[in-house]
């Protein structure tokens, strides 16, 4: 199972064992640390799924990124994980109200681990990707259709 899958975490250690872990799946993995340099791989990159961290702060927050990516015709179908790793005693009492405001906002799921476990976070993304339905245009067939229309 080959997939384009978009990491944005800012802690550069959280990237990289995300990364790790999906690359190990069998997936290509586009890396970012910063939302800026996140929205420029998705004007590029086609991907099929999009994995944030929950707690952004350097150039937008999770809203910011569910929005952008939520209006964009070619990326309004494309799930969308939010992940919140080791969550501060704050962050934890705030969890239901950011994940409700998330799946309003378009989010796919929400998964929060206090310790990470490569295992447990690719199965749940393995399973998500396979969820998706046959009858859906791949991110690339909707990449091509797109710069075909402009």
């Amino acid at each position: 199972m080959n997939r384009k899958i978009l990491a944005l975490l800012e802690d550069p250690k959280n990237l990289q064992q995300v990364s790790e872990c999906l690359e190990e799946s069998g997936h290509c993995v586009f890396k970012a640390t910063r939302f800026d340099v996140a929205m420029q791989i998705l004007d590029r990159q086609p991907v099929d799924l999009i994995v944030s961290d929950v707690h952004l702060q350097n150039g937008g927050d999770i809203f910011d990124f569910l929005v952008r990516v939520h209006v964009s015709p070619l990326l309004q179908n494309v799930p969308f994980v939010c992940f919140s790793f080791q969550p501060t005693e704050l962050a934890e009492y705030l969890a239901t109200g950011v994940q409700t405001a998330a799946r309003i906002l378009g989010a796919t799921c929400y998964i929060s681990m206090q310790v990470f476990d490569p295992n447990e976070f690719a199965m749940r993304i393995n399973d998500l990707l396979s969820k998706r339905s046959s009858s859906e245009y791949s991110s690339m067939e909707r990449y091509q259709e797109n710069q075909l229309s402009r």
